[in-house]
């Protein structure tokens, strides 16, 4: 899933962040992100991601930054990306605030995402 790929990425960031922040609050569903990425993304939004999609969490240390960089393919749904209606699919339950689901923290605690 990439920023491209998710037409300027509105769903994909929010969605983003809201794992972030709840991984930064909540030890045992940081763990859970680390030890089943997969499980724990799809449990979260309450559906099953489309087959073929990957999950990868990644960890960053005082020693060690990660930049993810989107898809260089104009067409990364055939990348195994997800497009803006499969993300909007996935993501559909999340019509709260902000399309964050319920329960989520509304405001930014110090945490760029």
């Amino acid at each position: 899933m990439s920023e491209a790929s998710a037409g300027g990425g509105t769903g994909r960031a929010e969605m983003e962040h809201t794992l972030v922040q709840r991984s930064l609050e909540d030890e045992s569903f940081r763990q859970k992100l680390v030890d089943d990425p997969r499980g724990s993304v799809e449990q979260e939004l309450g559906t099953q991601l489309p087959e073929g999609i990957e999950v990868r969490v990644v960890q960053e240390s005082a020693q060690s930054i990660y930049l993810v960089l989107p898809s260089a393919s104009p067409l990364g749904g055939e990348e195994g990306e997800l497009s803006d209606q499969d993300l909007e699919a996935v993501a559909g339950g999340w019509g709260g605030e902000g399309g964050l689901p319920p329960g989520a923290p509304t405001g930014h605690v110090g945490v760029d995402c």
